[in-house]
């Protein structure tokens, strides 16, 4: 998920998706992704309490080493790009109930 003040955007393979979203600007932004049998959705809250789900979803039962190609698995990333400052606080990785 990418976010520049304005918009959000979700990555796939380290591309960036079609869809941009608005997103309200403000302060501390929270990110969610979560992993539901094969269906990755994202999440974004100005507070943590409050969730509003993006519009893009990914179905990923396919995604592994045989098709990904050069050995890639699906697995989270966190990066900061451009001007300015970021601080990733409280990452959790975690299994589903």
């Amino acid at each position: 998920m990418g976010w520049d003040g304005t918009t959000m955007t979700t990555y796939s393979g380290g591309r960036r998706s079609h869809w941009r979203e608005p997103v309200p600007p403000g302060g501390p932004l929270h990110l969610r992704i979560r992993n539901d049998h094969h269906i990755v959705t994202f999440f974004h809250s100005a507070d943590g309490r409050q969730w509003t789900r993006h519009g893009v979803r990914f179905e990923t039962s396919g995604y592994h080493a045989n098709t990904a190609g050069d050995l890639l698995s699906l697995r989270p990333a966190l990066f900061a790009a451009g001007q300015g400052a970021v601080t990733f606080r409280d990452f959790r990785y975690r299994a589903l109930d």
